[in-house]
């Protein structure tokens, strides 16, 4: 397809102060080429009516794990990616240095998805869990010369601030892996949220090693080293750490989102930056179901769609110091573009304890447009497809 005309769409997109304005997106070679209302239906090759559709720059997931084939987690690329919606996706660290050549040469050459990555700063990733039980798991020069290496495919540096090492060596392990960032001149992704031992935490400590730039996942963790100490408060080193730059985010996961962690932490005025899935395979299937379904999440805890779609469009590129390229549907871009649907209705969506959120309305994938080229979205997580399960009360 060399020119695609997306026709009476209600358009978002931050980066360029739209909002919901019902414009027309016309592409041609990949590129986006016009944005404005009533543009000429002649001379395209394909023209898609999308009147009362929601029409964003291509929905950016920060944080999933997609190598594919190489651990029992990875999802392929293009099911949490196009076929749900989605037109980049982040590995937020499957692969360390030893095997992150798998990365360029089977996942990304067999996805349509843009992959992006985070190099974990063990050896060898998550192919085994919990995945630093000692120093000898960690190898800061190598870390950092296959980030460099790759760079723009990588992104920066991940650590899963939990396990043994958080008790035996402490804050240190996070200091490793700031420093391969550092070495790197890229950024840290740090995981908080507790899954192994009850004992020592690092949040704390962690969190003034983190500098601009930088991301905190799982700021809605219910498990040992959350952001909400034992008095309820949310505590003072999260605010200070967002106040320097670093940015929050949300990644649901199999075991970190609590509705009751985001509302305490709203309610006390911290609105996290971006949202993202964490997404696995057992996550797809029994809890954060997609991207799509997280944005419902967030509408039900009070988000507006203008705020969810900046989330996942413009911040998400902000963290990623890709705002020039992605995130955006400024003209002479590459046509990376998300529509969706919003669909009334009575439905529920969970959080990692069971607990329900009543929706009004919830968010799915209708077409996605990527590199100009036109994609329909998959059957979806559920038996159903993409809608959360209704209420039937």
């Amino acid at each position: 397809m060399t020119s695609l005309l997306l026709k009476g769409g209600t358009v978002y997109d931050s980066s360029q102060g739209i909002k919901a304005q019902r414009l027309d997106i016309a592409v041609r070679d990949a590129k986006i080429v016009e944005l404005a209302a009533n543009i000429e239906p002649k001379d395209f090759d394909e023209v898609i009516d999308v009147t009362n559709k929601i029409v964003a720059p291509g929905l950016i997931d920060l944080h999933c794990h997609v190598f594919h084939g190489f651990n029992s987690s990875g999802v392929h690329p293009d099911v949490v990616g196009v076929g749900s919606g989605v037109t980049t996706v982040v590995d937020g660290g499957s692969a360390g240095h030893s095997n992150f050549g798998g990365f360029p040469t089977y996942i990304i050459p067999n996805s349509k998805t843009r992959v992006l990555c985070m190099v974990h700063i063990s050896s060898t990733g998550l192919s085994v869990m919990p995945e630093l039980t000692s120093i000898e798991n960690i190898d800061v020069g190598q870390t950092a010369r296959v980030v460099r290496e790759n760079y723009p495919l990588t992104r920066g540096v991940k650590i899963r601030a939990i396990g043994p090492t958080t008790e035996t060596l402490g804050v240190e392990i996070v200091k490793l892996a700031k420093q391969a960032a550092i070495d790197s001149k890229t950024r840290l992704m740090v995981h908080i949220g507790e899954l192994y031992h009850q004992g020592k935490t690092l949040t704390q400590e962690l969190l003034p090693l983190l500098t601009r730039g930088d991301i905190l996942t799982h700021t809605f963790t219910p498990n040992p080293g959350r952001i909400i100490d034992t008095q309820g408060k949310v505590l003072p080193e999260v605010f200070e750490a967002q106040e320097r730059g670093v940015t929050l985010d949300t990644a649901f996961g199999r075991y970190n989102f609590s509705f009751d962690i985001a509302k305490t932490a709203l309610d006390q005025g911290l609105i996290p930056n971006t949202i993202s899935t964490d997404m696995t395979i057992p996550g797809r299937q029994n809890s954060a179901h997609s991207m799509t379904e997280m944005l419902t999440r967030f509408v039900a805890l009070g988000f507006s769609l203008e705020d969810v779609i900046k989330m996942t469009t413009e911040n998400s590129a902000i963290a990623l110091d890709m705002l020039d390229s992605i995130g955006t549907l400024r003209i002479g871009n590459e046509a990376d573009i998300s529509v969706l649907s919003v669909v009334k209705g009575d439905w529920n969506v969970s959080d990692v304890k069971g607990n329900i959120l009543a929706a009004s309305k919830a968010i799915i994938p209708y077409i996605t447009i990527k590199t100009g080229n036109m994609i329909t979205p998959d059957f979806g997580p559920h038996p159903w497809g993409f809608l959360p399960s209704q209420n039937i009360n």
